[in-house]
């Protein structure tokens, strides 16, 4: 028996392939992993209502501690995934307060100057001397302790420094440590329940397609993950640690008993989960996951009912349910750029985002660079429900006008725009500019818009900025064509690396002692 989306998927199919594997487990790992890497159309999805980083420590003979935003090809110990991007930052900020790993990614085959950190005590610096590899390995052991969920042996640590050094009188060393220790227990006090029997486990509370997991670390509430999937608890099970390669502690608790695959049940065993069973109604976890899918479900309901109120207040013609967002970003006229993010149903969709670089406005004008834009972007893809342009009355005016030349009119789609004075909402021509309570839904809707436009559209400005500033740099030297340049730039990654090199490192490179020496006159000395 098939399903609807099964005799729609075989209609489109044009030819049929396979491998053959040794056994059904290793047949299973295989789609799971053909499905993260290809993500077909008719395979029910997992889709994050946020963006979700991971803490990777890497597996290097010096390793280093880093947050990435999602799990990549690297090699390490991945940790998470975690409900923010600061909160990571905050405990790598500790754990290299205390343990003193490193974050950089510095060529350690070569040694060059000590970085802040190194300067700060907050890393041993392996890119600046020798340093002991089993004192190092000893740390990475620690932190790899407390990302797995042992707080108590950072806290214990700290306490007892603290007091060592307060003994001795170093009471500077002593407020250093009882302020890392202030910031360690802050940060857990923000995001973590203590529980006393100290497990690990996974909480998993849904209502479809909301699903919420609370990720608890021996005993601690570290992780509070929101996703959204049309499908069962299994297909969730299956997305979230089969295919997403996110690891199952011994226990995870569930709303509801429901009949699990063996095939997902054996996988999960071999991985370290010991059973599956339905959290208790009368426990406090209970009331608090409960109490946090309830919360999730109404801030998914508020998104849909922002929708709504927006074709309403702004007078649409139809429910925004795709908006994209146009900014644009120089540096006093210089690389002009723009930037274009999309939003499917009140969420990014970053699979949408687009840059522009505008190379040929040579001076400061935003009017002319929308109207570019927009003639760019429409002549080729159809337009959204809402369009949004970061900027006032001008910008939006802008808009329009570019939309008119290519054939387009207020009738095919609406324009909206915010003034960054007073969180003005200004639209085309004649019509009124309108003021929303800052905390209105709608108006919230809005900024989170412009916001994610500026950030996008100013971090391609400096990317380019850099990339043009560098080659600038290497094309002035005589005697560096376009093959020696690659290789510098490969071998050193970077200019700052280039001037902290000695002529011996870069006649190695160039093949030539003389172009090494005028490279360094060129740059400078350092």
């Amino acid at each position: 028996m098939g399903n609807e989306k099964t005799y729609e998927m075989l209609e489109k199919a044009t030819n049929l392939d396979y491998i053959i594997t040794s056994n059904e487990n290793q047949a299973f790992i295989l789609e799971a992993n053909l499905i993260y890497i290809h993500k077909p159309k008719y395979n029910i999805m997992l889709k994050d209502t946020r963006v979700y980083p991971y803490i990777l420590v890497t597996d290097e003979q010096f390793p280093k501690i880093k947050y990435i935003r999602t799990k990549k090809e690297e090699k390490g110990k991945f940790y998470g995934p975690y409900s923010d991007v600061k909160f990571v930052k905050d405990v790598i900020e500790v754990l290299q307060s205390v343990y003193k790993i490193r974050s950089c990614d510095r060529d350690l085959s070569r040694k060059s100057k000590p970085c802040f950190l190194y300067h700060l005590g907050r890393c041993y610096g392996p890119c600046y001397k020798d340093v002991d590899e089993t004192v190092y390995q000893e740390s990475v052991e620690k932190v790899k302790k407390v990302l797995s969920g042992d707080i108590e042996e950072v806290k214990n640590y700290l306490q007892k420094v603290m007091k060592d050094y307060a003994k001795i009188k170093n009471y500077e060393k002593a407020a250093q440590m009882r302020d890392t220790l202030f910031k360690l227990e802050n940060l857990f006090e923000e995001v973590a329940v203590e529980y006393k029997n100290g497990k690990n486990l996974d909480i998993i509370m849904y209502e479809p397609p909301v699903y919420l997991v609370l990720i608890v670390r021996k005993g601690y509430l570290i992780s509070k993950l929101s996703f959204t999937m049309e499908g069962t608890l299994e297909d969730f099970l299956y997305q979230y640690y089969i295919v997403r390669k996110n690891e199952p502690p011994s226990l995870i608790s569930t709303l509801y008993n429901e009949e699990i695959s063996p095939e997902i049940l054996d996988f999960l065993k071999e991985k370290g989960l010991k059973r599956i069973e339905k959290i208790g109604k009368s426990s406090k976890i209970y009331e608090m996951a409960y109490t946090n899918l309830q919360e999730e479900i109404k801030r998914q309901k508020d998104l849909s009912f922002a929708l709504k109120q927006a074709k309403e207040i702004l007078s649409l013609k139809k429910e925004p349910k795709i908006i994209e967002g146009i900014d644009i970003s120089h540096l006093q006229g210089l690389y002009t750029v723009a930037s274009l993010v999309r939003f499917e149903n009140g969420k990014p969709k970053k699979e949408g985002y687009r840059k522009y670089r505008l190379d040929d406005i040579k001076a400061p004008d935003d009017f002319e660079s929308i109207r570019t834009v927009i003639k760019r972007r429409y002549q080729k893809h159809e337009l959204p429900d809402l369009l949004f342009i970061d900027g006032g009355k001008g910008q939006v005016n802008s808009a329009v006008e570019a939309l008119k030349e290519i054939g387009y009119s207020l009738k095919d789609v609406d324009v909206v725009g915010i003034a960054k004075e007073d969180e003005r909402i200004v639209f085309p021509g004649d019509i009124p500019d309108l003021h929303l309570p800052l905390d209105h839904p709608v108006l919230r809707l809005l900024i989170y818009v412009r916001d994610e436009t500026h950030r996008f559209a100013i971090g391609f400005n400096r990317s380019l900025r850099s990339k043009r500033f560098e080659k600038t740099k290497l094309d002035d030297i005589y005697g560096i064509g376009p093959k020696r340049k690659k290789e510098l730039i490969k071998h050193f990654g970077g200019i700052q690396k280039l001037l902290e090199a000695s002529i011996e490192e870069i006649s190695k490179v160039v093949k030539s002692e003389k172009i090494a020496k005028r490279i360094k006159e060129s740059l400078g000395e350092k």
